[in-house]
C-alpha cells in the first residue's frame, strides 16, 4: 500500500509540474493558444449555398384572372419541374449569405379539367366542347423549357433562405390526356393555341433544403386573341 501512494504521490506532483511549466512558458502561449486563436479568426466562413443544386418541385396549378377558363380539379392539377441551379456566391459572411443563382428547368404544367370537356382548335382560336363520352379524366399538358435566374440569402444561425427571381421560357411539348372509365388512355398532341414564349416571376421560403415556392406567369397561357385565358400560378414545395 506504501509503494502504491508513493508512486500515485510522484505522479501527481510530476503533473502538477509539467502544467507549471507549459502555464508558465511564454512560447507555449504564443505558439499554441495564440495560433489557434488566429487560425479560428482568419478562417473563411463557409457558405450555405454549394456551387451546384438540383431542386424538384411539386405543386398545384391554377389560373389568375380566368376569363373563359375551365374549371379544374384542384388536387390533380399539378406542376412537376426538375431544376439544375449553378449558384454564383456573391457574399459569405458570418452570419448571412448572398448568391445569385442560374440554371435550367423543365416543367410539366398538368390542367385536369372537372369537366367533362376538351379544347378543340379552329385557326388561332381554341374553345371548350363538351366530350361525346364520359371520361374519368381529361388534362391539358404543357411541357416548358425555362431558364431561371434567383438572387438568394442565407442565415446561418437558423439556415433559413429566401430567393427572389424571374424566369424566361418557352413551351417545348403540349397535348391532352384522356383516360376512360375502363382504364384506356389516348392523347391529343397539338399546341391548342397555347403561348410559345412565357416569362414571369418567382420565389422561395424555407429551412435547409425544405422551401416553399411560387411562380407566376406575367403573360396569359393562351395567345392574347383566345377567347379563353388566364395567367398561371403555381405553387408548392421544393425538395
Amino acid at each position: 500500500m506504501k509503494k502504491l501512494l508513493k508512486k500515485l504521490s510522484v505522479i501527481a506532483i510530476t503533473l502538477i509540474t509539467v502544467n507549471q511549466a507549459f502555464a508558465q512558458d511564454p512560447d507555449f502561449d504564443k505558439e499554441g493558444h495564440t495560433e489557434y486563436r488566429e487560425y479560428h479568426k482568419n478562417k473563411k466562413p463557409h457558405s450555405l449555398f454549394s456551387k451546384r443544386d438540383f431542386g424538384l418541385y411539386l405543386g398545384l396549378n391554377t389560373f389568375y384572372k380566368p376569363d373563359g377558363t375551365p374549371e379544374l380539379k384542384d388536387f390533380p392539377s399539378r406542376y412537376v419541374a426538375l431544376q439544375w441551379r449553378k449558384n454564383h456566391k456573391l457574399i459569405t459572411g458570418k452570419q448571412m449569405d448572398v448568391a445569385l443563382g442560374t440554371g435550367l428547368e423543365v416543367g410539366w404544367n398538368n390542367f385536369m379539367l372537372k369537366e367533362d370537356e376538351k379544347f378543340i382548335s379552329i385557326g388561332e382560336v381554341s374553345t371548350l366542347t363538351n366530350t361525346d363520352k364520359s371520361y374519368e379524366k381529361v388534362k391539358l399538358v404543357s411541357t416548358t423549357l425555362s431558364i431561371p435566374v434567383m438572387l438568394q440569402f442565407g442565415f446561418k444561425e437558423s439556415d433559413f433562405r429566401f430567393g427572389i427571381g424571374a424566369y424566361g421560357g418557352m413551351r417545348v411539348n403540349s397535348y391532352q390526356k384522356f383516360k376512360q372509365n375502363d382504364g384506356d388512355k389516348f392523347r391529343e398532341k397539338e399546341d391548342f393555341n397555347l403561348r410559345k414564349f412565357n416569362y414571369g416571376l418567382t420565389a422561395e421560403a424555407g429551412k435547409g433544403d425544405f422551401r416553399l415556392f411560387v411562380k407566376y406567369d406575367i403573360l396569359p397561357a393562351f395567345n392574347d386573341a383566345n377567347p379563353i385565358n388566364g395567367n398561371t400560378i403555381s405553387f408548392g414545395v421544393r425538395l
